[in-house]
Formats: structure tokens, C-alpha cells, sequence
């Protein structure tokens, strides 16, 4: 029996709004992060208590505007300019110490030399910006100092115990009196020896004036053999257990990344040692060409970092792909604009075909056919490929925007995960293309006595999905410091990676499902509540308490954007 058209009028009006809010909740995600983002980036500097200011001049009685110089200028009773003071945030802020930037107070003599460096307000390890306010001779030595000399760092010594904090502030400055940007983290020369292990058949090495953190390697008879690429000072600011890396990038004749080598680190080295050993990390980059490496998603990739020093290789991953993007800039090189599909990229298109057909025909009543797909679905799509769609995932690139050209085989995941069931009313990424689904189905039936959930407790944990979407709104829109890969359990299957808190919520929501059939599925999966409110099914027609908690999501993202 056919609905009847005022049904069907209200089924297209509610399902329509459901849609209405999913994607107005995603764009007040996009818009508050890049507003977010512009603030940063039109930050002015904070202002300068008068005492801070009195101290450098004692004489001082007013300010003026700002210089030519690009400070503020400070003059007496008699409207003699003393000088001029400027601040190293937020032009400085890009240069972080052990945990975050400095901003560091500049203050000029009249006749442009350095009176005073005293430290406004850091967002670093306490104890490390402790350790320079206190140190003797660091702040002091600024003083006396040209604008020339401030920029070259002259007889200026890091804090011994507070390196990256004062390297980091030195960096500020330099930066802010309007020096480029250069390494003091790793200021050692390129060497030869270094080199030779990239090209073995190297016999010299020249730097290349206009990027001096690349080199050309030449051969017997000046043969050019390719280049080498430092990391450094690109990569300077990304830490990764405990501080930064830099890496030597290999690049061919043919502008192919041939080789990596890890030259020297800040981190803990047992660390540095796992990632060095590890030929199967370092060669994972080998083949792309720079403007590929400058515009890789290492997440899409599926780059993964080197068990038991995860967050070193990871930094080291992160900063090579930072370097090329750098080199490209400066080079006018656009990195690539067409999609890339790789071999993984292709077997999960496979998977996605091969689920649908079955979810869509009689097949999926073959039994062994369906069995045989779901241990397929769980060995490629999920121990091998590690493709599934997530909460950190969608949040993600609400906020920072889809990555259309590196992540092929998620963007035609999560199409199928989310246009399907509009359109269908079928639900096949639940039911056919997750892996952690597919382990619960296969749990299904494996344990003679089950669990009776009552009725209370069950009404109960169905509103655990609701409760982790409202958490999800609070990290990224307030924002909070917490990842979002910790209340879902799809990160735990690229074990390699996973921390404890994932790989703890897949434990118990799989060993849950061995008494209560897909225990997870049904109470707590805040992915799978998106797809099922968004499905349209029946029942489509009727207002329901998804639809309430829907609207009280989209109030929440309103407030918090």
C-alpha cells in the first residue's frame, strides 16, 4: 500500500530538514574554524604594561605611533624620542620552544641598538622559560646589539637546559627585526660524508644561493647526480616525543624522492634509533616527485609511524612533507592538482562494489558467499587498508576541508557511507563495508547464552552516540585539546598507531558483542547514529527523538560558533 500524499509530503519535508541540519552543523564547524584561523592570523600585538616600559626608559612619559621601523616609539617630558620597543608575537609565533611560542618585548635605543629583551608571555614549558629569565648572561647578551647582529644571532648562546625555548626566542627575534628564516637547531654545514650516503657515487656538494637548505650534489667530472633537501629550518617547530628532527631528502635527476636519512633530532634517542633502523618507514616517500611529497595527506596515505616511537616518525613524516611544500612555494610549484589513485586506493574501490552488490541483490542470503565477504572485509579493508569512516574523520575535514586529491578511496567511502542511505534507505556502510561491523556480525551466534538487556538500561546506553556527538561539537568548536580517535574504536585496526584509549573502546565494545548481538553498533557508535538519522526509511515521516536530539546539536553549534 502506497503512502498517501500528505505522508509522502511530510516524509520529503523532514527528511529534507534532517539532511538540512547535518550539513548546517558542518558548516558552522568550517566557518568557526576559519574564523578561527584569520584571528591568528590578524592578531595585533597585546599591549605593554607602562612599568615594563618605564623600567627599559626610566625617562618616559608617553608614546607615540608606531615607526618605520615597525615598532612604538617612546618619548620624554621634553619630546625627546628615547627609542622604540616592538613585540615578536604573532609575527614570531611560528617558531615554537620546547611546547609553544614566546613573545619577547624589543626595545631600541635611539640609535637603533638593542636597550633590553624581556619576556611579555610564553606559552612554553614553564620551567624552560623559567630557566632563561633567570639565566645571566642570554636575555643580557641582546644588549648593545645592532639590528644587523640581532639578525645573525652574534654572541648569543643558548640556554644550556632550555635550548629549544631560547633557540626558539633567538629565531623570534631575528625573525621580527626582518632576518629569513634559518635553523639554529641544526646550524651544523651539509658534509659530504652525510650526502654520500644518499649518493654513493658523490664527490661534491654545492648550496644553492636562492634556498639554502638545498644542495646540489655533483659526480665524478661534475656530473649532476641530483639534490639534497634539509628539513631544517621548515620543520624546526614540529616536535615529536620531546623535540624536533631534522631529515636529509634524497631527490633524483628526475625530481623523485630517492632516499631519506634522519640527520639529527631533539627527541629521545632510543627513538631516533627505531626510526633510523626502519628501511621500510624511510622508503616509504621513494618515487614521489617533490610537488606530490609537498602535497601529501600523511593520514590518507595511510603513512604510519614506527612501532615504539610512533610520535618521532610521525614528526619526521610530518616535516618532510612540510619541507616540500616550503620548496614549492618558493618555487612557484603548485603541488599536484589531479586525484591519485594508488593500488590501495583501487582494492577499496573493489570493496565498495563487491558490498554494495551484495547488500543490493538476493547474494547477500548466500550464506557462505556473505561469510567469505566479511572475512575479506575484515583482513584487506581493515587490517591491511585501515579505510573507515569516523567521527575524527568527518570532524576533520568539516573543519580544515576534504582532501579531494590524496584520499581517493575515503572521500568514494564516506560518499557511499552517507549518500546511500539518503537516497535508499539502505544502510550499507553499517551493515556491508565496516570492518568493526563485520567483526560483531561474525561474533553473532558464537556464545550459547546471551545477556537480556532491560528495557531501562537499554533506552539508557542508546543515548551514549548523542552524548560522544555533543563532545565532539565541544573539542572542535570551543576548541579542546583532545583527540577524537579516542571515543571510536576504527583507529585501533592501524594497530601500529593506536593508543590505548581506542584499542580499549574496540576491547570492550567487541567483547560486549559476544552477549548482546552488535553491542557497539547499537550503543555506541556516534558514526553509525549520523548515518542512521540521516537514512531514510518507513518511519521517515515522523518526528522522532533523533530529530529532537538533532535539533539540540545544531542549537549547541550555533553557541559555540
Amino acid at each position: 500500500m502506497t503512502a498517501s500524499r500528505p505522508s509522502r509530503t511530510r516524509l520529503v519535508v523532514l527528511h529534507s530538514f534532517r539532511i538540512v541540519v547535518f550539513a548546517t552543523v558542518l558548516l558552522l564547524i568550517h566557518r568557526q574554524a576559519e574564523d578561527r584561523i584569520a584571528r591568528r592570523t590578524e592578531e595585533s600585538q597585546p599591549p605593554v604594561e607602562w612599568d615594563v616600559l618605564q623600567s627599559i626608559y626610566p625617562e618616559a612619559t608617553r608614546l607615540g605611533s608606531a615607526t618605520e621601523e615597525g615598532g612604538i616609539g617612546v618619548f620624554d617630558s621634553a619630546g625627546r624620542r628615547l627609542g622604540y620597543y616592538l613585540q615578536t608575537a604573532p609575527a614570531g609565533d611560528r617558531f615554537v620552544g620546547f611546547s609553544g611560542p614566546t613573545n619577547v618585548l624589543v626595545a631600541f635605543d635611539a640609535n637603533d641598538q638593542i636597550l633590553s629583551l624581556r619576556i611579555l608571555s610564553s606559552r612554553d614549558t614553564k620551567e624552560h622559560v623559567r630557566q632563561v629569565i633567570e639565566d645571566e648572561r642570554f636575555l643580557p647578551s641582546f644588549s648593545g646589539l645592532s639590528r644587523a647582529d640581532a639578525i645573525e644571532n652574534r654572541r648569543v648562546d643558548a640556554v644550556s637546559g632550555a635550548t629549544l625555548t631560547s633557540h626558539a626566542i633567538q629565531e623570534a627575534v631575528a625573525f621580527r627585526l626582518g632576518g629569513t628564516i634559518r635553523s639554529l637547531r641544526f646550524p651544523d654545514p651539509l658534509a659530504l660524508i652525510e650526502v654520500q650516503s644518499l649518493f654513493p657515487a658523490a664527490e661534491a656538494i654545492e648550496q644553492i644561493e636562492d634556498v639554502p637548505s638545498r644542495w646540489n650534489v655533483l659526480g665524478a667530472n661534475r656530473e649532476e647526480l641530483g639534490q639534497v633537501l634539509r628539513t631544517a629550518p621548515a620543520a624546526d617547530n614540529l616536535v615529536g616525543y620531546q623535540g624536533p628532527s631534522e631529515t636529509l631528502i634524497g631527490v633524483g635527476t628526475d625530481d623523485q624522492i630517492s632516499g631519506l636519512i634522519l640527520r639529527g633530532s631533539f627527541d629521545n634517542e632510543p627513538y631516533v634509533t627505531y626510526v633510523r633502523e626502519d628501511s621500510y618507514f624511510l622508503n616509504r616517500f621513494n618515487g614521489l616527485s617533490l610537488a606530490e611529497l609537498g602535497g601529501l595527506d600523511l593520514q590518507a596515505a595511510e603513512i604510519e609511524g614506527v612501532s615504539g616511537a610512533t610520535m618521532t616518525s610521525m614528526s619526521v613524516a610530518r616535516g618532510i612533507v612540510l619541507a616540500a611544500r616550503e620548496l614549492s612555494r618558493s618555487r612557484s610549484i603548485e603541488p599536484q592538482q589531479h586525484l591519485r589513485w594508488s593500488l590501495h586506493d583501487m582494492g577499496t574501490a573493489a570493496m565498495i562494489v563487491a558490498g554494495c552488490t551484495i547488500g543490493f541483490t538476493s547474494l547477500r542470503a548466500v550464506r557462505l558467499l556473505k561469510l567469505g565477504y566479511q572475512l575479506l572485509l575484515v583482513a584487506y579493508l581493515g587490517l591491511m587498508n585501515g579505510d573507515m569512516v569516523s567521527l575524527a574523520m568527518m570532524a576533520g575535514w568539516a573543519q580544515y576541508g576534504i582532501p579531494w586529491r590524496s584520499a581517493g578511496s575515503l572521500l568514494l567511502l564516506s560518499a557511499t557511507a552517507l549518500i546511500v542511505p539518503i537516497t535508499t534507505r539502505r544502510n550499507i556502510y553499517c551493515t556491508h563495508l565496516c570492518p568493526h561491523g563485520a567483526v560483531q556480525q561474525l561474533l553473532k551466534n558464537r556464545i550459547g547464552r546471551r545477556l537480556h538487556m532491560p528495557r531501562g538500561l537499554s533506552k539508557l546506553l542508546r543515548s551514549v552516540p548523542f552524548l560522544l556527538l555533543v563532545w565532539t561539537l565541544l573539542v572542535v568548536m570551543w576548541p579542546l585539546p583532545y583527540s577524537l580517535v579516542d571515543i571510536e574504536p576504527f583507529d585501533a585496526w592501524v594497530f601500529r598507531v593506536a593508543g590505548w584509549a581506542t584499542v580499549g573502546v574496540a576491547i570492550v565494545g567487541l567483547a560486549a558483542s559476544l552477549f548482546v548481538p552488535m553491542a557497539y553498533c547499537r550503543y555506541g557508535c556516534p558514526t553509525g547514529a549520523i548515518l542512521s538519522f540521516l537514512r531514510l526509511n518507513a518511519h521517515s515521516e515522523r518526528w522522532s527523538p533523533r530529530d529532537w536530539a538533532a535539533v539540540l546539536l545544531l542549537l549547541l553549534a550555533v553557541v559555540l560558533g
